[in-house]
């Protein structure tokens, strides 16, 4: 009666191990997680010291890899030629592989002092469809007891379940390998490719971008809002190591200051009114890839030395957790507004502003690269008609002629409105008149006129742009008493842009 007693609590043993492995294989895709799992569960069913999951290569008669071997307190594992042996075994029966002396099944003469404690032997296969996937190879101390027909009927058991997750694994990889390849190619293609200018100022940010995208500085992007200062941390993303892993972007502007701290780091459950779950923050679920932070500058200033640690660190605690999280992120920042400016006046601090200027990248307002408004006009409208529609050069004059306070942002957004509205596939400047889409209302028919007949008297020798831009800074100065920041602010430059035309005019 004792007997079977004991005999029925080893079968509710083994069917709660059972029961437990099913459950972790349904539940994640975690591999290594999940192998360990299988291996302890095989070794405690099969009262097995060491165990080993082998996967076969397919099409070779040799190749095994051991993708797994047990943890225990034990130092020694199963040998790598001893696993070639017994996968060979397994290829040509396909059957389980039970011996009482590994060592000597093998003629395996002289083995290492760390081997000479392997005595019997179990190993089963990892069939899937009539596929030989691997095996399952147990192996218990030299001397003790063999394995039993039991240990081979559980063992057994447990490789079916083994082999339905090794197959699921396959694909999984089989598709993250697929998705991280389409990642790579929307990346790229959405990357550098995609910022489109000729003009220097252009240029000179295609060859920042170049220089800095390898690396793993941290970046800062300046410039007005609606200059693509996402669009440029996306290509430095693209042309990174980290392509295929997360681009996660925040507008630091968008978040309520009370929850800042959490979108940033994440939460306990608890950890606030309202925090009835965990959450990770963009910091975690960034991990390995790339963290942008628009308009950095409204940050709140409390928040501002915790994320000067992380940058420093790489380290942050949830909301509500003492517990320390590790990560390996690239922080890209950007401001539409003067950083440096926002130092002096206390509203950001020195220590974040140098930890994130370590690279700075600024961006030229669309006034100061207008030889750019033609290419982008045309390159938009192809894209948003599908092909169809095109601009005259009339009309890209006109679209030239316009101020673009919006930059980029409000240029695409006209371009929009044209290619639904524009009944014509070569769209002209008529076409723009009649959308209420000429040159800027400020451009009145009397200036259109006092241009026309300037045209008109020019005798060839006058770069007349160069002219008709020094007579504006001089008489901008003129209204300002050569208050220079005010002048700058007139014209609708800002003030580096407006000192960059003094000094080439000589000013």
């Amino acid at each position: 009666m004792i007997d079977e007693m004991a005999q029925l609590k080893e079968q509710v043993k083994e069917l709660e191990s059972l029961n437990h492995l099913a459950e972790v294989l349904s539940q994640t895709l975690n591999v290594e997680e999940t192998l360990q799992s299988i291996i302890q569960c095989s070794m405690q069913l099969c009262k097995a010291e060491r165990a080993a999951i082998v996967l076969f290569s397919p099409g070779s008669a040799e190749e095994v890899h051991t993708i797994m071997r047990n943890v225990s307190a034990l130092p020694e594992s199963i040998d790598h030629r001893l696993n070639q042996l017994v996968a060979g075994c397994l290829r040509r029966t396909q059957k389980p592989f039970v011996t009482h002396d590994i060592l000597d099944s093998f003629e395996y003469s002289a083995p290492s002092d760390r081997l000479l404690n392997h005595g019997a032997a179990l190993a089963v296969p990892l069939i899937s469809d009539g596929n030989l996937l691997g095996m399952i190879h147990h192996v218990r101390t030299r001397g003790g007891e063999p394995f039993s027909d039991d240990a081979l009927r559980v063992a057994e058991i447990v490789a079916r379940m083994a082999s339905q997750f090794v197959v699921r694994a396959k694909i999984h990889e089989t598709q993250r390998d697929d998705l991280e390849r389409l990642q790579i190619t929307i990346a790229t293609e959405q990357g550098i490719h995609a910022i489109l200018g000729q003009s220097e100022p252009m240029q000179k940010v295609l060859r920042d971008i170049a220089l800095v995208a390898p690396t793993t500085a941290n970046v800062l992007i300046s410039g007005e809002t609606g200059t693509g200062k996402e669009l440029t941390a996306r290509a430095i993303h693209a042309q990174s190591l980290r392509v295929a892993k997360p681009f996660i972007a925040i507008n630091c502007a968008a978040i309520p200051a009370d929850l800042f701290e959490s979108e940033l780091f994440g939460h306990e459950r608890g950890a606030f009114t309202g925090a009835s779950s965990i959450r990770k923050g963009k910091f975690e679920i960034a991990d390995g890839g790339t963290l942008f932070l628009d308009e950095i500058s409204e940050m709140p200033i409390p928040l501002q030395p915790k994320l000067l640690r992380v940058l420093e660190e790489r380290s942050f605690s949830r909301v509500g957790s003492s517990d320390e999280i590790h990560v390996d992120v690239r922080v890209l920042a950007a401001s539409s507004k003067d950083l440096n400016q926002a130092v002096k006046t206390g509203e950001f601090r020195d220590a974040l502003f140098q930890r994130l200027n370590v690279v700075p990248v600024f961006l030229p307002p669309l006034r100061d690269r207008r030889e750019d408004i033609p290419l982008l006009a045309q390159a938009m409208i192809q894209k948003l008609s599908g092909g169809v529609k095109h601009f005259e050069p009339d009309a890209l004059a006109s679209l030239a002629m316009r101020a673009w306070r919006g930059n980029v942002r409000e240029l695409k957004n006209v371009i929009e409105r044209i290619s639904i509205f524009a009944s014509k596939h070569a769209i002209g400047a008529e076409d723009l008149h009649l959308l209420g889409l000429d040159a800027d209302a400020a451009t009145s028919s009397r200036t259109v006129s006092f241009l026309h007949d300037l045209l008109a008297s020019n005798d060839n020798d006058t770069n007349l742009a160069e002219y008709l831009e020094q007579e504006l800074i001089k008489l901008a100065l003129r209204e300002s008493s050569d208050n220079v920041s005010e002048a700058a602010r007139r014209i609708g430059l800002d003030r580096k842009a407006f000192q960059r035309r003094l000094e080439k005019f000589g000013m």
